[in-house]
């Protein structure tokens, strides 16, 4: 198997400007479509939207600034400017997967099994596509907490997401 090819910075930063790009767009479309072409509230594809604008423009951002992959604890941002980010970010994410899970009104959905050389389609019971869209939304829950909490401890000793390991091998207490 062939050793992995490390994205270059400059390819970070395009990619990161494309999924911003494409995130623009979605929200543009939010908040300018018709509205017979939507199957969402507008507020719901608008959510959308703002996660990949959020996520492509960190990610072109943070690579602009110099990060490094292979020194994440010295290149990334702080963790106060992180938290300011990621979670709304997250939040972005999660809010579509709420209305489609929680949400009033009928759903659609449908559901495929793909083998090798076979592949079977069908229509999925509104209770099995809610049930998944909140698993995925809890998930999505628990994550943001998570890097809420981790950023905001971070954030009170000055640090970024991770602390560095001391190079002695002792741990470092808080």
């Amino acid at each position: 198997m062939p050793p992995e090819k490390e994205t270059s910075p400059k390819g970070a930063i395009a990619l990161g400007l494309g999924v911003a790009l494409v995130g623009g767009v979605i929200v543009g479309v939010a908040l300018f479509g018709k509205a017979d072409g939507f199957h969402a509230p507008r507020w719901v594809v608008g959510c959308m939207g703002g996660a990949f604008l959020f996520f492509g423009g960190w990610t072109a951002v943070t690579y602009a600034l110099g990060y490094d992959p292979r020194r994440p604890q010295e290149t990334l941002p702080s963790a106060k400017i992180q938290l300011v980010v990621i979670v709304p970010a997250l939040l972005l994410f999660a809010a579509p997967f709420h209305w489609i899970a929680f949400g009033q009104g009928p759903r659609g959905f449908s559901s495929t099994i793909s083998l090798p050389f076979l592949s079977v389609s069908g229509r999925a019971s509104e209770l099995s596509g809610r049930a998944m869209f909140a698993f995925g939304a809890l998930l999505i829950d628990a994550l943001t907490v998570a890097a809420g909490i981790r950023l905001l401890r971070s954030g009170r000793r000055g640090g970024t997401m991770t602390s560095p390991t001391p190079s002695d091998g002792s741990a470092d207490t808080p």
